[in-house]
């Protein structure tokens, strides 16, 4: 059995120290000392100590399935079991055969051309074994496997004993045991003839219930698994299934599509044994690792073998915080590893740029790597792997124009993920990849701590380890594991980073947050030094991004209002204001993690800049005072263009401002989300900054897309559902 890095990472003990925080940051506890990379909770994590290679119908990728050839390939490439599945002759008979037709394998039609469907039951053994087994499914290696005859179930159970040397299981499906009764007791007979059923290496599995019941009673010692199709499932809540199902079966084999987040938590908290099929390609089996499964049918059983054996690329890779010269590199890995990255102007990886990086367990074994020199307005392909794994995993980016040019960009903004029941896969990502973006702007709870989910059942997260689980839980999913791979992001928290509405520097579980938030996103050492977050990226003359930390400095939201209140801090906070007024762009992109208007918080507690008079007028806290100064400084230095963008409130939402009353446009919002959390419809917008709502909408999930063309002088904005369908498209004519 391979033992699986997965599993035997989980019960490390090892000490690492705590990551560095703000200077105003309350000193963090001692529950974010890392004695493990494992959190002990997560039900996304195999239960049995090895991860099982099954190699279905034995090497099935390197001969034809169900053969000695097969199992021959299946043995020398290190499977734990060989997987094989009988029917039921005319006389009485077990052979191997997946199909009821043995068309679908064998040369039966060319053989008895009048005996059609060719079904299985209807043919002797002796009329079976006449047949060429070298399979319909391998033409193109006739010759090379011609002469291979169907077997039946005792020269196979002889073959993988003799040849496995005791240490190869058998994984023996059942087929159809309605079609065939008794095939069960012939099956347990022939087990006992050769002295295999005892073996500790023996599982059935089957799609039949009845049969792994009827298996139950006459071999109660052998392991069984309940097969599912997508379609057995319809319309069933799995936790109540999974317990239903614990009475009989040990482990579930669905079809690897079936295998997210909530289907693992099902599964491992009634005790069941997830082993997916048919998994065959190497993306896609560590994409069935990273859920945290304990073994995985396939026909490349060497593959899998090879990753259970050294570290290798868990997680994905992303890049982020590009320049027009630079960009940071991210990958995890699953154990300590030399990570190495290539970086090329060629997609084929002629003459690259090469940097090596080693994954520690300190930072969870995640990886960031600076490359500088780049040249600007070019795409570069780069590909990360352990240097112990012949795995590898590839991305792209497109570093930004240069300084004073005028280029046409376009972003995704989104946030929210993993809040109040929502479990990932998300729609919207796979949406935002098959737009191309530039980039991709991650604005805010990217995680929710305090939220149940597979990753964390027993909330809120307290150690390090809580939140490294909670960014692997939505790792887990494809579409935005694809969007990290083709476009540069930019990331920034907001309050579920840590837990709800928490102000940085007065809660303790602020540096285990932040940690752990800077291990998990490709964030360059500009903006991570000393902790601050805030930074200005530029899109050459069109577009300034100028991102804000909206947490690690402000005041206790309970705090009264005033001019002591501040959620930026006094250096931020002058820091924001020079950029506007210094940006020769002609948009001006302020990332703000909580909304203008929109009362968020409770009464008493507000956590956005508003103070939601218009719901309470005797509410003293919100950051208006602050927010007051911002806008004041925008309408009197004359500064156009100017465009915030928010998630956080849970709908979507264009708003356009006219803050001293004049009649005209000062600055507009543009809100999006949720991507994966609560959605709500918008409440009524508080009046102190002269807001008009040129467009809400709630109760779906979706994200935004931000365009700015120079040459026509225009902006745009989407609103997209999950989907992709456009709810909402407005164009903007920038000032001059």
């Amino acid at each position: 059995m391979k033992k699986s890095f997965i599993a035997g990472l989980a019960c490390l003990s090892l000490t690492v120290s705590s990551g560095a925080s703000m200077a105003v940051f309350a000193s963090p506890s001692t529950s974010s000392q890392a004695t493990s990379t494992d959190n002990g909770q997560s039900t996304l994590r195999p239960i049995s100590s090895n991860v099982s290679v099954i190699a279905q119908r034995g090497a099935s990728a390197f001969g034809p399935e169900n053969t000695y050839a097969a199992f021959k390939q299946a043995i020398n490439r290190h499977a734990d079991y060989v997987e094989l599945n009988f029917r039921m002759t005319k006389d009485g008979h077990l052979i191997l055969m997946n199909d009821d037709s043995l068309a679908a394998t064998t040369n039966a039609k060319q053989l008895y051309p009048d005996r059609a469907p060719w079904l299985v039951k209807d043919f002797t053994l002796e009329e079976i074994k006449r047949l060429d087994a070298s399979g319909a499914r391998h033409e193109d290696k006739e010759k090379e496997y011609k002469g291979h005859r169907v077997l039946t179930l005792e020269e196979a159970i002889q073959f993988v004993k003799e040849k496995g040397h005791g240490k190869v299981g058998l994984y023996i499906e059942t087929k159809a045991p309605n079609v065939d009764p008794g095939m069960e007791e012939k099956l347990v007979e022939t087990l006992k003839k050769y002295n295999a059923l005892n073996n500790k290496n023996l599982v059935f599995e089957s799609f039949s219930e009845d049969s792994l019941r009827k298996l139950q009673s006459l071999a109660p010692d052998v392991k069984r698994i309940q097969l599912y199709t997508a379609d057995m499932l319809q319309g069933k809540d799995v936790f109540q299934e999974f317990k239903r199902i614990s009475d009989y079966a040990a482990g579930v084999g669905p079809s690897q599509d079936l295998v997210v987040p909530t289907f693992m938590e099902a599964a491992h908290e009634n005790h069941l044994l997830v082993q997916p099929r048919t998994v065959n390609t190497q993306d896609d089996m560590v994409s069935m690792l990273s859920l945290g499964v304990d073994g995985e049918f396939t026909s490349n059983p060497g593959q899998l073998a090879d990753l259970m054996e050294k570290p290798f690329i868990s997680h994905g890779v992303a890049s982020g915080d590009v320049t027009d010269s630079s960009a940071t590199l991210w990958a995890r890995t699953n154990g300590p590893a030399k990570v190495q990255f290539e970086i090329s102007t060629d997609s084929s990886f002629r003459h690259p740029i090469v940097k090596t990086g080693l994954a520690r367990s300190e930072q969870d074994y995640t990886v960031h790597m600076k490359v500088d020199g780049l040249q600007a307005d070019t795409t570069y392909y780069y590909r990360a792997h352990a240097l112990s794994s012949d795995y590898s995993v590839k991305g792209s980016f497109k570093t930004v124009p240069e300084k004073n040019s005028l280029k046409p960009v376009t972003m995704v903004w989104g946030g929210d993920t993993g809040g109040q029941g929502q479990i990932p896969p998300y729609k919207s990502f796979q949406a935002m990849s098959a737009l191309n973006p530039d980039y991709f702007l991650f604005l805010g709870d990217s995680i929710y701590a305090d939220n149940k989910t597979p990753a964390v059942p027993n909330p809120p997260s307290q150690t390090v380890q809580d939140y490294w689980a909670k960014y692997k839980e939505n790792r887990t999913d494809a579409g935005l594991r694809s969007l990290l791979q083709k476009a540069g992001t930019y990331a920034i928290w907001d309050d579920h980073e840590v837990t709800n509405d928490f102000s940085g520097p007065s809660q303790p579980l602020t540096p285990t947050g932040l940690r752990a938030f800077k291990d998990y996103w490709p964030i360059s050492s500009e903006r991570s030094a000393g902790d601050k977050l805030y930074h200005k990226y530029s899109w050459g003359n069109t577009m300034d991004m100028i991102m804000l930390n909206n947490r690690g400095y402000r005041s206790p939201n309970t705090m009264a209002d005033g001019p002591d209140k501040t959620m930026l801090g006094q250096e931020q906070l002058n820091w924001l204001e020079q950029q506007l007024l210094d940006s020769k762009a002609k948009v001006k992109f302020v990332v703000t993690t909580v909304p203008i208007s929109i009362p968020t918080g409770k009464k008493d507690v507000r956590d956005g800049w508003a103070n939601g008079n218009n719901a309470d007028p005797n509410d003293p806290t919100g950051f208006e005072n602050e927010f007051k100064k911002i806008s004041d400084f925008i309408i009197e230095k004359g500064i156009k263009n100017v465009y915030f963008v928010s998630t956080d409130v849970h709908f979507a939402e264009v708003i356009k401002y006219d803050a001293n009353h004049d009649g005209k446009t000062d600055y507009h919002e543009l809100i999006s989300g949720p991507i994966g959390a609560v959605k709500i419809n918008p409440p009524a917008l508080d009046p102190t900054f002269g807001p008009e709502s040129l467009y809400a909408e709630g109760n779906f999930f979706n994200f935004g897309v931000f365009r700015v063309d120079p040459a026509k002088n225009q902006a745009g904005v989407e609103i997209r559902d999950e989907n992709g369908k456009v709810h909402y498209s407005q164009t903007f004519q920038l000032e001059n």
